[in-house]
Order: structure tokens, then sequence, then C-alpha cells
């Protein structure tokens, strides 16, 4: 029955057990009294006995109902390799497994777990694409089996006594690539090891820029050095007494002048080298007319061209936009010109003419009747203080920085630099910008 009918029915008992002792009272007297004594203490038990029975089955579905009881794990892991498996490190160490597993597969670093025996236990699917090797081939390997390296070896062993063990490792392969490695033990509080995690980030791209501006300081002080050594010698030789000799002294001046002058050049062309890899030389990029640009670097160089009696065939069309940088562009036409104008022999021609293409870009072009670039050394006329002939283009006051300023200014405006050339023929160099409709 339910609770409050079991209620109900003691009220109506002792209710009526009192009308019966009331009876007897009149009847008997004063040994009512023990009849009322006994009669309360008989229904106060009858009360507690009804109260504290337990439930009949129709009251078991008004009860709330009792947890659940978590079944006890599987005594046997299902482990295929000695030690603990991932899902058993999650539960020691209370994660998310679902979070954790989308955060590792985020995550542009390749991961490796490894469990007490030193063996795979996860691999993310960046340390997949380091390593060359499917998640399902590397899971129960030994980590040695996949990284035979002794810098992973020292770094794991240095883990295991505490805090994060870092250095670099080289994959040598199609192309050498660089890592920085990290390897840390894993364990909850002052529980054994139950792991380690190792880290695997690629620097390749930021050693080898290392290594570019390493080259660039040795190459700008082989640079520098040069002309100040001759203003250097020129000076003394002058202080030694050959400042008297007439005939020889103007000479040892001029000299000193030239190397003055590629001292200078070559100082500008670093500083503006450095200013436009910044990002702070070109900022904005605004409609440009190519024949304006070119018929201003002309009038610039007039004196240059004329001295060799070159002519120069504009044939860039009145009105040829594209999307480049005001000083930029001026700065391209005239390395690209003053090149031309350099290698190009006396009495010859240089034509500059525009060339739109099928995917909407102009393409502008400076062509010489120079000694040509051999095929080996195209690749590499970019690169910085390269030089196809080193001691003639010094002659000329060339630094070796000038195309590379090129290249640079074009990939800041957006475009690409090109070049055609044949030995003993010439040399085209172009640069590809987006078209504005004229």
């Amino acid at each position: 029955m339910r609770a409050s009918a079991r209620f109900l029915g003691t009220c109506v008992l002792l209710f009526l057990f009192i009308l019966v002792t009331i009876h007897a009272y009149e009847t008997l007297g004063w040994m009512a009294i023990g009849f009322l004594i006994m009669g309360l203490v008989i229904a106060f038990g009858l009360a507690y006995f009804l109260m504290s029975s337990p439930p009949s089955p129709m009251d078991a579905d008004l009860l709330p109902p009792a947890p659940p009881v978590k079944p006890e794990l599987d005594a046997e892991r299902d482990v295929y390799i000695p030690g603990r498996n991932f899902d058993e490190m999650l539960q020691r160490l209370g994660s998310n497994e679902s979070l954790i597993n989308v955060i590792l597969n985020s995550m542009g670093e390749g991961v490796l777990l490894l469990n007490q025996a030193d063996r795979i236990v996860l691999m993310n699917p960046s340390a997949e694409k380091i390593l060359g090797l499917s998640e399902k081939d590397g899971l129960g390997k030994h980590y040695l089996e996949i990284v035979r390296h002794p810098v992973l070896a020292d770094l794991l062993t240095d883990s295991k006594k505490g805090g994060v063990a870092s250095g670099e490792i080289e994959f040598m392969g199609r192309e050498e690539r660089t890592f920085a490695v990290s390897a840390a033990a894993v364990r909850k509080g002052n529980e054994p090891i139950l792991g380690q995690i190792v880290v695997l980030s690629d620097i390749t791209s930021m050693k080898r820029l290392m290594r570019m501006r390493t080259d660039f300081v040795a190459n700008v002080s082989h640079e520098l050095k040069t002309p100040l050594t001759a203003i250097l010698g020129y000076v003394e030789t002058l202080l030694e007494g050959a400042i008297d000799d007439k005939k020889n002294r103007g000479q040892f001046l001029k000299k000193i002048s030239d190397q003055a002058q590629r001292l200078h050049a070559l100082i500008s062309d670093v500083l503006e080298l450095s200013k436009i890899e910044s990002g702070m030389f070109i900022t904005s990029l605004e409609p440009m007319d190519l024949s304006e640009v070119a018929a201003q670097v002309i009038e610039v160089l007039k004196a240059k061209w004329e001295s060799k009696e070159i002519t120069i065939h504009q044939q860039i069309p009145a009105g040829t936009k594209v999307t480049a940088h005001q000083e930029g562009l001026f700065h391209v036409f005239e390395n690209l010109l003053d090149n031309a104008i350099k290698y190009s022999p006396e009495k010859s021609e240089i034509r500059i003419y525009s060339t739109p293409l099928e995917d909407g870009r102009i393409e502008f072009s400076v062509e010489d009747h120079g000694p040509g670039i051999p095929l080996e050394a195209q690749a590499r006329v970019f690169e910085r203080f390269f030089r196809v002939d080193a001691s003639r283009s010094r002659e000329m006051g060339g630094t070796g920085l000038g195309l590379s300023i090129v290249k640079h200014l074009a990939e800041k405006m957006r475009g690409e630099v090109r070049l055609k050339s044949v030995e003993g023929k010439g040399s085209t160099f172009s640069l590809v910008l987006s078209a504005l409709p004229s």
C-alpha cells in the first residue's frame, strides 16, 4: 500500500482504541488509566511497525531509480605490446579522448606518443607526413625502427630524468630537412612514467634563411673589403711620395674615386635590398603607365647609352597600364636597362617592348645584343652577388645585387621575372605584372 494509506490506517486504529479505552473508563473507573497507557504503547508500536516495514512490490515503481553500477574495467588489457596503451594513458590522466584527437589531428607539428616500452602508440597526421609512414604501419613498433637517430635517443633518455629535452635532427632524403625535436615524459603527479611524447617541428625554411643571412653577411664583408683595400693602397702610395709625381698622381686619384663610387653603390644596394625585404619600401600598389616609366628611365640613363652610341627602341604602346609601385617599377626598369647598356657593344641596339599574355597580365622586356648568359648560369643570375664574369662585372662598376633587387621588387609587386638568353647573341629580361584595362 502507499505510505499515506499506512498512515491513515494507523490513525483509524488509534481512534478506535481511544473509544474503547473511554468506554472501559466509564465502566471500570481508574483502572482504565492502565488500559490507556497500554493502548498508547500498543498504538505507537503498531505505527512504528507499519512505517518501518519494507515497501511492497506496488510501491517499488514510485522510488527513484538506483544509480547505475559502473562495470569493472576488463582486467585483461587490449595490449598488443608491453606497457600501457593510449586508452589507458587517457584513463589515468583523466583526459577527454575526442578533444585530444581533434587537437592532435589539427597540429602542424608531428606528434609521437610512446609507451613505457618506448613503442609507438599514437601518431598524428603530421607525424605520418614527416616520417613517410602511416599510423597503421607505425603502431607497436619501437621508435628506433622508425627514426634511427642518436639525437632522438639521447633526448628520450634525458626526458625520463625530468623536464623537457630539446634538440635538432636532420633527415637526409631527396631534400635535406631539419626538425626541432622536443621530448617530455608523460606522468600524473608522482606516479611512474606512463610514456613519452615527442614533438617534431619543421624548421628547414628557418635554417635555410639563417644560412642565407650568414652567406649574405660574408659576401657583403668581402665586397666591402675589396674597394676599401684598393683605396687604402692608393692613399698609402700617394702618402709615400707619389703625390709629388705629377704624371701618375692623377691616375691614382682616379682609381680612388672609382673605388669610392663602387663602395657607395654597394652600400646603397645593400640598404635598398634590406628595405625591400623588410616590407617598408612597397606598402601599396596603384595603376601605372609602363610607357611613361620607360620614357623616364631612358632619359635618366641617356648619358650612358649615348656615350656608347647605342640606339634605344621604346615600343611600349601609350596607355599600357599595370598594377605596380611607382618607385619600385622605376628601379626595375633602371636596373634592367642599365645592365643592357653595360653589356651591349658600342653602336648596338636595345629594344624595350611589352607583350599582353593570355592570363590577362602584361610582360614588358628589355632586349640587348650583348654576350649573353651561359645556360648553366641562367638559374643563378638573380642570386645575390652572383656574377657570370666577376672580373668584368667589377670593372663595369657592378655590385652583384642589381638583378637580386629586381627579383625582390617583382615579388613585392605580385609579379615575376623571366630570362631568355643565348650565349653570344644577347639576353632578354622580362617583368610580368597584372594588367589594367586601357
